[in-house]
């Protein structure tokens, strides 16, 4: 028998997958990440993108906005904002497509928080104009 470990993938909404897997492979800011049953504990900052799950059954999909992963020997929780699950690649992006097609509220503020993240630092890089000695920039 091979050994698995328990994958949990959470949204603050909902469960998206609960299910025993052989690894798994995370995106993080340094590259790819390999979970196996069994690994070195770890706590790992998941990066936006694609996680892979390779199962009894075969290969599954988890397209996510990154979040934060738990590793322990026996089982990996990824806390996230948002997650769909798929078993290829016409189902993941039909899932992406149907979720972003009915934002709620979350979603909303989310997106307008990144419009406000664009503009400042957008202001944040234009050319402060040189004031009088003290006085702050405009």
């Amino acid at each position: 028998m091979t050994p698995t470990l328990r994958m949990v993938i959470r949204t603050p909404h909902q469960t998206i997958l609960d299910a025993p897997v052989r690894a798994a492979r995370v995106p993080t800011e340094t590259g790819q990440v390999g979970l196996r049953p069994r690994g070195e504990p770890m706590v790992l900052v998941v990066e936006p993108g694609l996680v892979v799950l390779r199962t009894d059954a075969g290969v599954r999909f988890a397209a996510t906005a990154g979040g934060l992963l738990e590793h322990d020997r026996a089982s990996c929780t990824l806390h996230s904002p948002f997650a769909v699950l798929g078993a290829d690649e016409a189902e993941v992006l039909g899932a992406l497509d149907r979720a972003l097609a009915t934002p709620d509220r979350e979603l909303a503020a989310r997106r307008r928080l990144g419009e406000l993240e664009q503009r400042i630092v957008r202001e944040l890089g234009e050319p402060r104009k040189a004031g009088r000695a003290g006085e702050a920039p405009r």
